[in-house]
């Protein structure tokens, strides 16, 4: 089985978050479809979400963006958007296609690329990482999102802060500490 295929099934297989507070469900963007809908139909059998939280599958694995999806999918739904950015250019690609929040994982951008160059250029980005120092850094800068894990989310005292769990972006309260 392919790398591409496997970091799919890990996305899907996931299943919902019960955490029972505000959640966000992941959905997989692959070939211009989203969970295997094209857009119309996914609108269509759409929940009452009003927020999606949309990996590009495609943008991981081959840097071909899903750019007709966001932009039929822009305007229905909020949306964030995690395509893998690894420069300032393709986080501005992905808030031009369509998308209302660039989710940036600072594991993945190139050494030269700076989240203070981000932060300049938008303050409309979220920030996946596990890396505490690099998150103080990215709030202080102005950044407000924060997407990690529950080790560093205890440790954080202000920002709006993410935890990615169960196929869903959950915000952080203080249930999640028990």
């Amino acid at each position: 089985m392919s790398s591409s295929r496997r970091f799919e099934e890990k996305i899907i297989n996931l299943g919902a978050c019960k955490c029972g507070v505000d959640c966000i469900k992941t959905h997989v963007v692959k070939r211009g479809k989203i969970d295997g809908l094209t857009p119309e139909k996914f609108v269509e059998n759409a929940e009452e979400e009003s927020i999606l939280h949309l990996i590009d599958v495609d943008f991981y694995n081959s840097r071909e963006m899903n750019f007709g999806v966001y932009s039929e999918l822009s305007g229905i739904f909020e949306l964030w958007v995690d395509a893998a950015p690894r420069v300032v250019d393709d986080v501005m690609d992905v808030l031009v296609s369509g998308a209302d929040l660039a989710v940036v994982n600072d594991a993945l951008l190139y050494r030269r690329t700076r989240i203070e160059d981000i932060l300049e250029l938008t303050v409309n980005v979220a920030l996946k990482s596990y890396n505490l120092d690099m998150i103080k850094r990215f709030q202080v800068l102005g950044g407000k999102k924060v997407i990690t894990s529950k080790n560093i989310a205890v440790r954080l005292s202000s920002g709006e802060i993410y935890l990615q769990r169960r196929g869903a972006i959950c915000k952080w309260t203080q249930e999640h500490q028990d």
